[in-house]
This record gives structure tokens, C-alpha cells and sequence, in this order.
């Protein structure tokens, strides 16, 4: 998986390509802690190339969120497909984490305010 970030409107997208799995969230391991610790921005992960995704990259994902939450900020997904946009609706993460069909259609909503971040487990 490959993993690039920039910075727009206001907020840090991180593009992420190929599998997102056991093998490829221990190498991100080190950058999504760098993303919260370095970073006070909130974040839009760009999911369009993720091809696959499996309980391990749900899991950083939702580990990501939480800890963002503690610190008062927030993260939206966008461009979801196939395999990992079913998963994520099965899961009803998306319920949870903000989620937009694309970087455009989030770029349109992106002057409105992120909405509050959502309370995952105690």
C-alpha cells in the first residue's frame, strides 16, 4: 500500500493505494501516530485506489478515529468502492465515520464545518 499526504482546504488528505491489510497496517503503523501527535489538522482519507480492505485496516481506521475524537478533531473517508466501501457499510462504520462519494463532492461540502465527532465504545 502506498500512502501520500498533502494538505487542502484547511485539512490533511492522505491518499492511500493498493491493500489495506494485516501486512500493510503494520508498516502505517508509524505514520497514522505521526498524524495525530505532528498535526493538529482534521483528516480526509482518499480511499479510491484502496482495493482491499480487511479487519486489521478497519481496525487502524477506527483505532485512527477514536484517537482523534480524544483530541477534538475528526476524519472524513472519500471515494469508497467496491470491496472496502461494502465492508465499511456492513460494518456500519460509515455511520460513524463521515464519508463522501469523492475528493470533489467533499471539496463542495468542505465550507461547512466537519460535524462533531462521533463517541465510538467507552
Amino acid at each position: 500500500m502506498s500512502m501520500k499526504e498533502h494538505s487542502l482546504n484547511g485539512f490533511k488528505a492522505i491518499s492511500l493505494a493498493g491493500d489495506f491489510d494485516a501486512h500493510t497496517v503494520e508498516q502505517t503503523r508509524t505514520e497514522f501516530a505521526n498524524l495525530v501527535e505532528a498535526d493538529s489538522e482534521n483528516l480526509v482519507f482518499d480511499m479510491a485506489d484502496v482495493t482491499f480492505i480487511d479487519s486489521s485496516g478497519i481496525g487502524a481506521l477506527v483505532f485512527l478515529f477514536k484517537r482523534l475524537s480524544v483530541e477534538k478533531r475528526t476524519m472524513c473517508l472519500v471515494g469508497l468502492s467496491g470491496q472496502p466501501a461494502r465492508l465499511i457499510s456492513l460494518l456500519r462504520i460509515d455511520q460513524v465515520i463521515e464519508t463522501h462519494d469523492s475528493m470533489s463532492h467533499f471539496l463542495k461540502q468542505s465550507d461547512k464545518q466537519f460535524t462533531q465527532p462521533a463517541t465510538v465504545g467507552s
